[in-house]
């Protein structure tokens, strides 16, 4: 407070905790005889004499801006935030509660008057001096208000959802890590690999006695063949039938005819052997831990990625509700937009009955006892606290953030201390007051936010041929 000012006091108005700087009792609500929903002109308001000022200000309750506190008083980051700028500007403030808990908007009608609702309209009819909070600066608001100094805030719009989703069950689900075409080439290597194990052997038995006898043994080597790598595959061994007369009886028939080893004895089979199922293991390593680590990496995917994971899935379903403030800059953000997914969502939003909420704390409260069936749209500021203070941890972000914004304080066109409120909150910027102010009341609680999914970290996708042989695909 500035200096001779006398000590804070708190008064209760309209159920509202009014912070005054120059009154020190409890005085009971006036009503306004000046209040209008539609008008035709701005009338002019009453200067204010200063400095120093006196301002009435404005605001919707809103954790982590402005909320009541266990005691009964008012606390948040708009509290703090006064009270520093209070120290580079001289003035007092009596703060006022906003016009039926609405942020309010300025609508053009087709008569040409003008609809007022919320804070907006208080401004307007001379009620408040100042509107503070989390108050977006918009174009349609700035046709009709200013906005003191820089953006003090920047902000963007988040969904807010339930964390314990349900998930569908999904048999086939350890066919993920791997593409189609890598299974087939995995699959095809396996028969190649048994093809030439067992024509390599038959080569080699060319030499025995009954060519019934060699196609017999050549089909069963190759059936056993393809059974022993697989096998290998699996990271387990497969003993073959070590009492097979006609192997024996080829082999040592092989023996006699060979006796130096100098071209098909045991020596240079042993040899071929030894390459062919190293190179075999080696296949098999470099396969089986790629897919024991893609397979985990889905998995840990499906425990984070349960439902809704973005604007545009949301947009896509009419299973899950949505819904924001009613008459907030969100909605008319939704109402307006060209974009089609946004253009679809306020479609869904005007139309599905029971939606909208009237205030932020009604959208998170919702949420958290919604079992997964409703998203709250609001900022990612006051959702991100949301989380931080949610009762069970059982709440998180959803998606990327979207449609970046600011918040401001809104005057009346031309007042005489919008430049001094400009300067004092640019120096609050410069000596990064806002900033600690920010990370104050960013997480004020113990559940943890979860950053990867607020910045939609993809699901991982399964490995195709490229990706197995080392090829980058954005490569070239």
């Amino acid at each position: 407070p500035t200096s001779g000012s006398s000590k804070l006091a708190y008064v209760i108005e309209n159920d509202f905790t009014v912070l005054d700087s120059t009154k020190n009792f409890q005085s009971k609500p006036k009503p306004n005889r000046n209040r209008r929903d539609v008008i035709t002109t701005i009338k002019p308001c009453a200067p204010i004499k200063g400095p120093p000022y006196h301002f009435t200000l404005t605001a919707v309750e809103e954790r982590p801006f402005i909320f009541t506190n266990s005691s009964g008083s008012h606390q948040g980051l708009v509290i703090d935030l006064l009270t520093e700028l209070q120290k580079r500007m001289q003035f007092n403030f009596t703060l006022i509660p906003a016009r039926d808990k609405k942020f309010g908007n300025v609508i053009e009608l087709e008569n040409g008057t003008l609809h007022t609702t919320g804070m907006v309209a208080q401004l307007l009819d001379c009620e408040a001096d100042l509107i503070v909070g989390n108050f977006l600066m918009t174009s349609e608001r700035a046709k009709y208000i200013a906005f003191a100094g820089p953006c003090w805030m920047d902000v963007s719009l988040s969904l807010y959802g339930y964390q314990k989703e349900v998930v569908e069950t999904d048999y086939l689900a350890f066919f993920r890590p791997f593409t189609p075409g890598l299974w087939g080439m995995m699959f095809g290597s396996l028969f190649i690999y048994a093809y030439y194990l067992s024509l390599s052997r038959f080569i080699l038995n060319l030499l025995s006695k009954g060519m019934k006898k060699k196609l017999s043994l050549f089909f069963r080597t190759f059936l056993e063949s393809v059974w022993q790598l697989f096998a290998i595959l699996n990271q387990q061994s497969i003993e073959t039938d070590s009492n097979d007369c006609e192997r024996i009886e080829i082999e040592e028939d092989l023996i006699r005819r060979d006796p130096d080893h100098k071209f098909l004895g045991e020596s240079w089979w042993t040899r071929h052997l030894k390459i062919f199922f190293g190179s075999w293991f080696f296949f098999a390593i470099i396969l089986v831990s790629t897919y024991t680590a893609n397979l985990a990496s889905f998995f840990v995917a499906d425990a984070i990625h349960s439902g809704i994971q973005s604007v545009d899935q949301l947009a896509e379903q009419t299973e899950v509700e949505y819904g924001t403030v009613a008459d907030s800059a969100v909605e008319r953000f939704f109402s307006l937009s060209p974009i089609d997914t946004y253009k679809k969502m306020g479609v869904f939003m005007k139309n599905r009955k029971g939606v909208m909420v009237e205030t932020a704390e009604a959208g998170i409260e919702r949420v958290r006892n919604s079992d997964g069936r409703y998203i709250f749209v609001w900022d990612s500021f006051s959702l991100e606290n949301a989380v931080s203070t949610s009762p069970d941890c059982n709440t998180r972000l959803i998606g990327r953030k979207f449609n970046d914004g600011s918040l401001g304080f809104g005057v009346r066109q031309g007042v005489p201390y919008e430049n001094n409120l400009t300067l004092a909150l640019l120096e609050m910027k410069d000596d990064h007051v806002i900033e600690r102010l920010e990370n104050r009341w960013m997480t004020t609680g113990l559940c943890e936010i979860n950053e990867n999914i607020n910045n939609e970290v993809g699901k991982p996708a399964a490995i195709g041929l490229c990706e197995f042989s080392g090829a980058d695909r954005k490569s070239g």
